[in-house]
């Protein structure tokens, strides 16, 4: 009898993207990718819970989640890809995620432009910069005008220093 309900959840699961691995993301993805409140919200609820992961596991003292190849990759398929790998092959960080609603893919995008769109913040903020540069959108900028406490704190919390 337990074989009748284990296929609906196979089936629910692989529809849903649990069994497979999700969607490349794309620089283009990335480029037009849109930052915003309730996406937020999720994002630092996921980021709580990824921090408790990896400063409680010793394994992410020496390989941490955010490396310095992906937070400066110039290539930012390559850096999506990585970092959603990690992020999806690694239980209790797919299972963090999945506790605040959000995948792998999901917060890789947001993570990526949270953070490209805090260093646009930082230059125009230091005078490095007079606008926004080409291919940074600038709402994304001002997302992080309005939330630099916020954004500071959870990239804080994730080890990056943006």
């Amino acid at each position: 009898m337990r074989f009748v309900f284990v296929l609906p959840v196979v089936a629910l699961l692989t529809v849903s993207g649990g069994l497979e691995a999700q969607e490349r993301l794309e620089s283009r993805d990335l480029a037009t990718y849109r930052l915003a409140e309730p996406t937020f919200r999720q994002f630092q609820d996921a980021s709580r819970r990824i921090g408790e992961v990896t400063t409680s596991d010793s394994r992410f003292r020496f390989a941490p989640l955010f490396t310095r190849e992906i937070v400066q990759s110039e290539d930012a398929s390559s850096a999506a890809a990585q970092l959603m790998a990690r992020l999806e092959h690694e239980p209790a960080l797919a299972e963090a995620l999945g506790a605040a609603g959000l995948t792998a893919r999901e917060y890789t995008a947001f993570a990526l432009t949270l953070i490209g769109a805090r260093l646009a913040h930082g230059f125009l903020h230091s005078g490095a910069l007079r606008a926004v540069p080409p291919g940074v959108p600038a709402d994304n900028v001002a997302f992080v005008d309005a939330h630099l406490t916020e954004v500071l704190a959870v990239l804080h919390l994730l080890g990056v220093s943006a």
